[in-house]
């Protein structure tokens, strides 16, 4: 009886046996060996044993045998048993099948392959899935013609395969002469534009092909049928498929054909296609019509065709310009050939840019160009012979041309002459100029003392021709920041000055560039404003901040009255001073004086004979302009006895201001006065020290 722990396989064991038992029954087997290996070998193969069960198999005789040993084989996963049993079944496709499926990694896969030689196509099917090897699963449908699970498992699992599927179906369906199907996997496998007119072609249904290609509407389609009625000699259908097509060559060598060369060129005007110039340069030049031939072929791109032609037919003209469209190497070979014939100054231009300058500097010499010397100096180089550059550097010294020796001298890395020549005349020092300069000089560690100086020299010039920034530039290069300051201050950029000082970090240049932020009109940017204080602060420049408060004090006095802000900038002024051990005599003479005059303001509403009196003293205080505008306490108190209607305190007031020589109209508004004279019927005097103060602040 079968094993209890696995029912399935001993359920597929009995009917194996029962199936090998039968199969001896109907045989006449007497023996008793025959008997007992067949006992044997049934008893084996309920419990699994194959390898007992395979040595009794090899008693017995016939195919059933083998072949139910097979399907064991499949179920116990014994591919060396199942080769054996192949074999022995007569089955040599089957045997090398197997042998083959060894090469597979998978265990399962290669047990799918016999099962597949068995017949056991559901069993294939389970292994493969396990086993993860779709590709497998879908050559197997295919070889089984199950299209549809073959597609749908490339769709799933195998996209890799999915074309190569629906191609394979193609063939199928064509080859069982569904040819409607076959197009559509056809175009599935993105096939058809080979396949569809090939097998139209094979069953010669040439009218169903030019009906598909019509509707697919398809450049290369297209093309394929044009092919096709130029080799049946249909050559206007031809160019009606080649225009479709846009292969505009195939239709120039048609015309080319019919001799038309008229049209041939309309075609290649209108295209614009090289293939098709090139083609018809080709059909020029053996019809001896170079001119032609080398337009063309220079239409095509192809300039070398056109250099071989023009010198072949001696037409030198047309050379240069072709010439300099190729290679170096075709540029050389014409500018060799042109010196020959005598045409030195096209021979220059084709050596320098095929990149013998050389050669071109020493024509210009030997054929007196120098009109192309001048032009090709630019693009010498330092591998360029030093004899020859010395040369064309005396050429231009003898000239004049300062600026070109300069950048000779350069380019012969001479930077100490270039210098000289700069520097004694004047020669604009550009920043690609100072550059290359810079770059020809010593390292720091190999000559610190001579790069310095150059670079000092190169500033120089700079600062000189108002170039301040590379000034500036070359300056901090050689370590000088109080020079580079210098040149940056020159050139006014407040931006940059405001930068290069945050980027040096020196107590110097800090105090320079504060103390030319304050040129600028800091009292209305504030940015500026703050900037100045930074600076001072990073220099611990105390003095210099505390006047710089004092500034402030008096620029919100003059311009705006505004005392308060004034008191408060005077006593950070004071601070600052002290941090600097300044004596702050004066300074706290002027604090009091304004406390005083600001307090007076406060007065005006709670004590108002106070206010008055406070006022008053303050008038009678000598040298009180040296903190207060004397022409601001009258003002406050004729403001204040004009509320009060007292119009006779106010016009005393206003003769006493009058009587010192302070402008009224600096400090009392107009209307004002005008309403004090007319309240008094007193006429308005015209005050000439008012007028001439206008007069003076206008001019």
């Amino acid at each position: 009886s079968a094993p209890k722990s696995d029912e399935a396989t001993g359920s597929s064991t009995i009917q194996i046996q029962s199936k090998v038992l039968r199969d001896f029954v109907g045989m006449e087997l007497v023996n008793f060996q025959t008997r007992w290996a067949l006992l044997e070998f049934s008893y084996n193969l309920t419990l699994g044993n194959m390898d007992e069960a395979y040595k009794a198999v090899k008693l017995l005789k016939g195919p059933h045998v083998w072949k139910n040993m097979a399907h064991m084989c499949v179920k116990t996963s014994r591919l060396d048993v199942a080769e054996v049993c192949l074999s022995n079944m007569g089955d040599a496709n089957g045997a090398r099948a197997v042998r083959l499926a060894r090469q597979e990694k998978e265990r399962e896969a290669q047990i799918a392959m016999v099962a597949i030689q068995l017949g056991l196509i559901e069993d294939a099917e389970r292994l493969y899935v396990s086993c993860g090897r779709f590709d497998l699963l879908n050559k197997m449908y295919q070889a089984c013609g199950l299209w549809e699970k073959a597609v749908e498992t490339a769709q799933k699992k195998d996209r890799i395969n999915l074309k190569g599927t629906y191609y394979a179906w193609g063939r199928y369906l064509e080859n069982v002469g569904d040819y409607k199907a076959a197009i559509a996997c056809y175009e599935k496998a993105d096939a058809h534009r080979t396949e569809v007119p090939r097998m139209f072609y094979e069953i010669k249904d040439i009218s169903s092909c030019e009906e598909y290609v019509r509707k697919a509407n398809d450049k290369y389609l297209f093309g394929w049928m044009a092919k096709y009625f130029e080799s049946k000699q249909k050559l206007d259908v031809a160019l009606n498929y080649y225009k479709l097509a846009e292969d505009f060559m195939s239709i120039v060598r048609i015309r080319c054909f019919q001799r038309n060369f008229e049209a041939a060129e309309e075609v290649v005007n209108e295209s614009s296609s090289g293939p098709a110039a090139y083609y018809l340069a080709s059909q020029y030049e053996a019809m001896e019509r170079p001119k032609d031939a080398i337009r063309l072929f220079s239409k095509s791109g192809r300039y070398n065709h056109a250099v071989r032609l023009a010198r072949e037919c001696g037409l030198d003209k047309d050379l240069v310009p072709l010439a300099i469209q190729c290679n170096k190497r075709v540029m050389l070979e014409c500018a060799k050939y042109l010196e020959e014939r005598q045409m030195y100054e096209q021979a220059v231009v084709l050596y320098k840019n095929g990149g013998n300058s050389s050669r071109a500097l020493q024509l210009c010499f030997d054929a007196k160009l120098f009109d192309s010397l001048r032009a090709i100096s630019d693009d010498l180089g330092s591998d360029t012979d030093p004899e020859l550059l010395r040369k064309v550097g005396d050429f231009f010294m003898s000239h004049s041309q300062y600026d070109k020796a300069v950048q000779l001298f350069v380019t012969c890395k001479q930077p100490k002459q270039a210098l000289e020549l700069c520097e004694k005349y004047k020669v604009e020092m550009t920043e690609t100029i100072a550059e290359k300069i810079t770059d020809l000089l010593p390292d720091k560690e190999a000559d610190a003392e001579m790069r310095n100086s150059m670079l000092k020299r190169i500033a120089d010039i700079c600062v000189q021709q108002q170039n301040y920034h590379l000034a500036t530039k070359k300056y901090t290069q050689a370590g000088m920041k109080d020079k580079a300051m210098d040149a940056l201050l020159k050139s006014g950029d407040t931006e940059k000055i405001i930068f290069f000082a945050g980027v040096l970090r020196s107590k110097e240049i800090y105090i320079r560039a504060a103390n030319y932020l304050q040129t600028l009109n800091w009292h209305t940017e504030p940015e500026i404003m703050k900037k100045i204080i930074e600076f001072y602060n990073k220099a611990k420049a105390y003095k210099q901040l505390g006047m710089f408060y004092d500034s402030c004090s008096q620029v919100e006095i003059d311009e705006l009255s505004n005392y308060e802000k004034a008191l408060d900038a005077l006593r950070e002024s004071k601070k600052c001073l002290l941090k600097a051990n300044e004596d702050c005599t004066m300074l706290d003479r002027r604090i009091q004086l304004i406390e005083v005059f600001v307090n007076a303001k406060n007065l005006v509403k709670d004590d108002p004979n106070q206010f008055v009196q406070t006022c008053y003293q303050l008038l009678e205080t000598p040298n009180l302009d040296v903190a207060v505008q004397v022409g601001d306490v009258f003002a406050m108190l004729i403001e204040f006895f004009y509320s009060e209607q007292d119009f006779q305190r106010c016009y005393e007031l206003i003769q006493t201001m009058r009587q010192r020589r302070i402008p009224l109209g600096h400090h009392v508004d107009q209307t004002v006065v005008d309403t004090i004279h007319r309240k008094l019927n007193i006429h308005i005097p015209t005050d000439s020290f008012e007028v001439d103060e206008e007069i003076d602040s206008d001019m």
